[in-house]
């Protein structure tokens, strides 16, 4: 018969780690989630809803506005910073901190000052080496003995010089304001006989650091500047409301924003200014040597149009436009099939408007402040012609 064999006793099941019967579990790393930071987000005045969809696009965290500054949304954002400076619509991006001190000497306390300065490496960090050469510092009283020093103590921190100036362009931004803090009372009962209660306040001061040496918004595709050139983030923004389209028209397309910020192959676009064709081959784009006004397409050809009309000041005047407009928003109403979107933007609200015919609807309209100027956005539907109407 075979000889008997003993089973030898089964391995113990070892926690947390592989091997043999009492060997250590092996560590198990667990990633540290990246700490929260809050942000303030600068864009066109007007342009804060659009801005806030693409934010709620990008990120998690919803976007807060921030009641009583045009143009300026508030971010509390966990990831890496450099995703921040892709937004389209965004002018500016700062770094932001609150620090409880009353008066600006404060700022210079070892926590604080550290705080700040930390900002501003991290901001540094984001760019190749020597993107930055100077730091400007912006605040109520820049020229008092305290924020002067401020800006010196940073400066030499980060070995670059102070721009007193504002016009050099590797600038590291810093802006330092007081705040008015309302003091939370504890609730009590009242009666007739209470005095009325009067709100009271104390100062703190914030820091905003931004994260980028010029405005966002200076596109690195623009080499050729041109006069009258639209805004890049207002330029995103009409791309964006004339939505998807296989044929997209740009009238009166200047040096090419319009086009360049869409980022669509079949667009067209056309200008009859050798100018501005030049400046718009310059940063890529190749424009057709076509009237605005009588445009060699078939009817309906377009699915979307948009034009940054002339608003009668560095291009043009109020008189050139007064024949110009109706014109064309005629031969645009031609061009772009019923139900397709028109988006214009003009300074010149009154005759725009009084120009518009039947052919179009007003479907939003999103005032702006650009510049010292207040133009507006127009976004129109192209609408069918009703049954006996002669052809627009």
């Amino acid at each position: 018969s075979a000889p008997r064999v003993t089973p030898k006793p089964p391995l113990k099941a070892v926690k947390g780690g592989k091997g043999k019967p009492g060997s250590k579990p092996e560590p198990v790393s667990v990633k540290k989630p990246e700490p929260t930071a809050e942000y303030i987000i600068e864009t066109v005045p007007g342009l804060e809803q659009l801005m806030s969809a693409e934010i709620r696009e990008r990120f998690p965290s919803p976007p807060k506005k921030e009641r009583d500054e045009p143009g300026v949304l508030r971010l509390a954002f966990s990831g890496k910073a450099e995703r921040l400076l892709a937004l389209r619509l965004a002018v500016a991006v700062f770094r932001w901190r609150l620090h409880p001190v009353p008066r600006p000497t404060g700022l210079l306390g070892h926590q604080y000052f550290s705080a700040i300065l930390s900002d501003c490496r991290a901001a540094i960090a984001l760019h190749p080496e020597g993107s930055f050469t100077s730091l400007r510092l912006a605040a109520a009283g820049r020229a008092t003995e305290v924020m002067a020093r401020l800006a010196s103590e940073l400066a030499k921190a980060l070995n670059l010089t102070v721009d007193n100036t504002g016009e050099e362009t590797q600038t590291l931004l810093v802006r330092l304001r007081p705040l008015q803090k309302k003091v939370e009372k504890p609730p009590r009962r009242r009666s007739r006989d209470d005095a009325p209660e009067v709100d009271e306040f104390y100062t703190v001061w914030e820091s905003l650091v931004s994260l980028s040496p010029r405005p966002l918004s200076t596109r690195a595709w623009r080499v050729s500047n041109y006069p009258g050139a639209v805004n890049a983030c207002v330029g995103y923004a009409m791309a964006k409301l004339a939505g998807e389209s296989e044929h997209f028209l740009n009238l009166c397309a200047g040096s090419g924003t319009i086009l360049i910020e869409r980022e669509q192959k079949t667009a067209v676009g056309c200008d009859t200014s050798k100018a501005a064709r030049t400046a718009a081959a310059a940063n890529g784009v190749e424009l057709k040597d076509w009237d605005a006004t009588a445009v060699p397409l078939d009817d309906g050809w377009a699915d979307a149009i948009a034009a940054d009309l002339p608003f009668g000041q560095r291009i043009g005047s109020h008189k050139d436009n007064v024949k110009l407009y109706p014109a064309l928003l005629t031969e645009a109403a031609r061009l772009l099939r019923p139900g397709g979107t028109g988006v214009f933007l003009t300074h010149e609200i009154r005759l725009f408007e009084e120009t518009l015919g039947p052919q179009w609807k007003i479907e939003r309209v999103i005032p702006l402040a650009l510049g010292g100027m207040h133009p507006r956005l127009y976004v129109l539907e192209r609408l069918a012609p009703k049954k006996g109407a002669r052809k627009a």
